[in-house]
């Protein structure tokens, strides 16, 4: 399946515009408030999280809704993709997305397009090419279709994980992988797509990837930051988030790490945007949260100067 072409300008003046101010505003009152000095991460509560693991949040462009990785929901063992909305803002109870998750395997890392018709996710699920692999949903009449395995030079036999897009029309493409020619376990790949047809993936290089494990590459707004998580050492304790920027030579910079104000002596990793990239979110093991795996949230002006 090709992946469709998104122009976020168009998007935001034809559908998306009337909408953004209401549902930002409720996103708003969902997220604890934050005083001027505040500079820790808040728990998303414990409507969102569980005493399993709730992690990798994805938006709906009007701030309304939200995808996650979810596990233990409604009975069932294992990890599911789950939604849940605003209600007078507030987060409703998660609900699992049965049409993208199933009984026996492994569903993770949702990621929304920018006009919402198409959620893509991480299945071990029969069909792919490896053990892990993308796989693409498309909404048809209000319902997500039977996810397709993505086409491209995303999935291989080897493990591929942690997308994300980049660019007005999403035409930079990038993810984790364990593919040969990588520093370590995983890597972080990328692709740019020129006339409709997606490149050769490319290695970011060792400014990025070293021997240790790095992978979820977020794209800042500009996309010209990476926000990735790593097991290197230098760290706060297990895994961190740190920043990779382009520099004048289009070059990634040597991973940056993005400090106390997110990471923890826990794991702390995967982190989010909010539709308007005001607010930072990534989950954590640290001490006062609910489960395993937490969601978290804190302002990205504490952290935007880090790079």
């Amino acid at each position: 399946m090709q992946i469709q072409s998104h122009s976020l300008q168009k998007i935001i003046q034809t559908l998306i515009l009337p909408l953004k101010i209401i549902g930002l505003m409720g996103i708003l009152v969902a997220t604890p408030t934050f005083g001027q000095s505040t500079s820790m991460p808040s728990n998303l509560g414990n409507v969102i999280n569980s005493d399993a693991r709730d992690a990798e949040p994805t938006f709906t462009a009007d701030g309304n809704t939200m995808y996650f990785n979810c596990f233990d929901r409604e009975g069932k063992t294992g990890s599911d993709i789950c939604v849940s909305s605003l209600e007078n803002g507030n987060w409703n109870e998660p609900k699992i997305v049965t049409a993208v998750s199933t009984d026996g395997y492994l569903e993770v890392e949702p990621l929304l397009s920018p006009d919402g018709q198409q959620l893509y996710i991480m299945s071990t699920r029969p069909g792919g090419k490896g053990g892990m692999d993308f796989w693409v949903s498309d909404l048809v009449n209000d319902k997500w279709t039977e996810p397709k395995n993505l086409e491209g030079p995303f999935n291989t036999a080897y493990a591929d994980h942690c997308i994300y897009f980049a660019g007005e029309n999403w035409e930079f493409a990038y993810w984790t992988s364990t593919r040969p020619g990588g520093f370590g376990g995983n890597d972080i790949w990328s692709s740019e797509q020129v006339n409709g047809v997606w490149k050769k993936a490319q290695n970011l290089g060792p400014g990025v990837n070293s021997a240790a494990s790095e992978h979820h590459s977020l794209p800042s707004q500009d996309g010209k930051s990476l926000y990735i998580t790593s097991i290197r050492e230098g760290g706060f304790g297990g895994e961190d988030i740190f920043v990779s920027s382009r520099d004048i030579n289009g070059n990634w910079t040597e991973l940056v790490n993005l400090g106390g104000n997110v990471n923890s002596d826990q794991n702390d990793r995967c982190p989010a945007f909010s539709p308007d990239f005001s607010l930072f979110y990534f989950d954590s093991e640290r001490s006062g949260g609910y489960g395993d795996k937490d969601i978290w949230v804190l302002p990205y002006s504490q952290i935007e100067h880090i790079r």
